[in-house]
């Protein structure tokens, strides 16, 4: 009835390769502003983000830095709000 999505910008979406989340975000937002049906099928972006960027073995002991899968750090995850604030 009311179909919605919400797009994982890390994992296969990004080949794991976590600082790409950023540009999928964009890509993401730029086909909603381009496109009314993925504009009313897209709810939102999910992003992996923690304090520090990357991950850690477990046992390493980095505080703020995820022990699962990569992750954005604070300071790329904040732009990346602002800038979507700015623009959309």
């Amino acid at each position: 009835k009311n179909p919605a999505a919400i797009i994982d910008t890390n994992h296969s979406n990004s080949n794991k390769q976590y600082e790409q989340q950023v540009r999928i975000v964009k890509e993401v937002m730029h086909s909603r502003k381009l496109n009314s049906d993925i504009h009313r099928l897209v709810k939102g972006v999910m992003v992996e983000s923690y304090i520090e960027p990357g991950c850690q073995k477990i046992g390493e002991g980095i505080y703020g830095k995820s022990i699962t899968d990569p992750c954005l750090g604070w300071d790329k995850s904040e732009r990346l709000i602002y800038e979507l604030a700015e623009i959309w």
